[in-house]
């Protein structure tokens, strides 16, 4: 096998939401295309973005601002596309570092219209952040509820059974209402950790947006589908004098963390378990943590991994009850989320139950004067909102630092009947391409091929590309050894061609143009390459290959 490499290295700023698109041919000496050449085409992502200013990094994220000017829409998308978004601000010290890098421009909070909290000006705010999916496995999410007993698992159809009829209210963030009799239980879930039982794993991530109004379970840990099950043990529940209670069984007892919790508000409660440590979050923020080693059902030998929401255990922290609470939402992950990845589904889901993490309103704002719903800094750090139609900077923000990635196979293309490739693929200012053509193999020349040379031998019809394709000895000659050399290659009497020639050559246009016009041997002049390397190439223009196969009449 001989590889046929040609490289294109590019990072071109044509806007966002561009694709990097490329063309050209493939083609014989006779300027026929060739089909069948594999295009293989590599992308990486580099911290130096065309279009922003330096990076800058800040607790684990890195963050860039636009040069240039644009309306708050269109820069959100721009940051979107770039697999980043417009920044979020989370706390009062994240606030002052990005206004203290760069004192003016938008940021990623806007007013949505479609939210159940949303009023002029101070309702329906929320962020542009990116809701963390990794290991994301059970999404019970009351958006998707209508009615009846079954709550549908919107990830994998692994679904709850609601008992006595919660009742969903559909304004106010759109919930289930569990007063003390209500209860569900999902199905079994113990498919969703890795490993086979009895050793699978116990990483974990539970996460629940909800409003309790009184004491009692939140969520309780079962063997089986069904109350009798002889494994049971609260997980997460409100005791007395308004306490939240997190834990998971270590043998012997419940191992767990506490909080105050304010009833009769939206709270989201995240517990991760990672296989050595449990730590809790309420509102995002870390509350406790405490290491053990956790025993579930499935490590037991039970047949299922089930939870309850809402139903009252005797194994428990000090309630027992049945809950009385609001359900949200109730997710499920088979990995345990960072402090990072807790914070950022806070802050992208609080909106939606009128929940505001963080602001920092300017005196009089928000202020909604001509249909202002969106956000850009004023003095000091604080806010102002805006109408979208102003054109200004903004940052970029990625939820991890930005680092130059490994050159990373993105696809690979074969040139078509005409010998035509065609690139078009997403691209943004943090993605450099190369085009690789490899994985070539070159045939054998034809009986056909052979008379070719014969027939040159014998004429005096000399032109360039001829020293190219049958002078196959390289002495600079047309002889009957060209011929007897082809022949022995066509029949595997030969594998290789002698002194040394290559199998073929490759030339770019304008080598081309001077080969084709030519009557002489022009190899030592331009002897043709294995490689073709085209730095910057224009994003949208084109590139034609020539390409002569030694002992081939085309």
């Amino acid at each position: 096998m001989i590889k046929l490499i040609f490289i294109f290295s590019i990072l071109t700023f044509l806007g966002f939401s561009q694709n990097f698109i490329h063309s050209g041919y493939v083609y014989n000496a006779n300027e026929v295309g060739v089909s069948g050449i594999p295009i293989k085409v590599y992308k990486r992502v580099t911290p130096n973005l065309q279009g922003f200013t330096q990076q800058t990094n800040y607790n684990g994220h890195s963050y860039y601002r636009s040069i240039v000017t644009d309306y708050w829409l269109n820069a959100k998308t721009a940051c979107e596309n770039m697999n980043g978004h417009l920044v979020t601000i989370s706390n009062a010290a994240e606030n002052n570092f990005v206004y203290s890098t760069w004192p003016s421009g938008w940021i990623g909070y806007y007013q949505d219209y479609s939210g159940a909290f949303y009023s002029e000006p101070n309702g329906g705010w929320r962020w542009t952040e990116k809701y963390v999916t990794t290991g994301q496995q059970v999404v019970y999410n009351t958006n998707s509820y209508t009615a009846g007993a079954t709550f549908t698992d919107t990830k994998n159809s692994l679904n709850m059974t609601l008992y006595n009829s919660p009742v969903l209210t559909t304004g106010g963030g759109r919930y289930l209402t569990f007063n003390g009799t209500q209860y569900g239980i999902t199905s079994d879930l113990s498919t969703i950790h890795s490993g086979t039982s009895p050793n699978k794993s116990t990483i974990t991530s539970l996460s629940i947006w909800f409003f309790p109004t009184n004491n009692g379970v939140i969520l309780t840990e079962l063997g089986t589908t069904s109350t009798t099950s002889p494994w049971f043990e609260s997980v997460m529940e409100i005791t007395g004098g308004n306490t939240l209670r997190c834990g998971f069984w270590n043998g012997s007892s419940i191992s767990q963390i506490s909080s105050p919790i304010v009833l009769n508000q939206w709270h989201m409660v995240t517990m991760t378990y990672d296989g050595t440590s449990l730590k809790g979050y309420l509102n995002g923020n870390l509350f406790g943590t405490t290491s053990f080693v956790r025993q579930a059902p499935y490590n037991n030998g039970y047949n299922a991994q089930t939870y309850a929401l809402g139903y009252g255990t005797m194994t428990n922290m000090g309630s027992g009850l049945n809950g009385s609470f609001r359900l949200g939402s109730f997710e499920i992950f088979n990995t345990a989320l960072t402090s990072d990845e807790v914070n950022r589904n806070y802050m992208s889901t609080a909106w939606r139950f009128g929940v505001y993490p963080f602001s920092n309103w300017n005196g009089g704002e928000p202020n909604n004067a001509g249909t202002e719903d969106y956000i850009q800094f004023v003095g000091g750090g604080l806010w102002n909102d805006l109408p979208n139609a102003v054109s200004l900077n903004y940052v970029l923000e990625f939820d991890y630092i930005v680092t130059t990635t490994p050159w990373t196979l993105e696809t690979v293309l074969t040139t078509n009947s005409l010998g035509q490739y065609s690139i078009n693929l997403p691209t943004n200012p943090s993605i450099e391409w190369y085009i690789e053509v490899g994985g070539l193999i070159i045939p054998n020349p034809s009986v056909s091929d052979a008379q070719s040379i014969i027939s040159t031998v014998f004429s005096n019809s000399i032109n360039s590309k001829k020293y190219y394709l049958y002078d196959v000895n390289n002495d600079g000659k047309f002889t009957i050894s060209d011929v007897y050399y082809t022949r022995g290659m066509i029949s595997g009497r030969f594998t290789n061609w002698l002194n040394p020639t290559p199998n073929y050559r490759l030339f770019l246009q304008n080598d081309w143009n001077v080969i084709k016009n030519s009557n002489s041997n022009l190899k030592l002049s331009y002897p043709g390459t294995q490689t073709v390397t085209i730095n910057n190439p224009v994003n949208g223009g084109s590139t034609n290959f020539y390409l002569l196969r030694t002992g081939f009449s085309n």
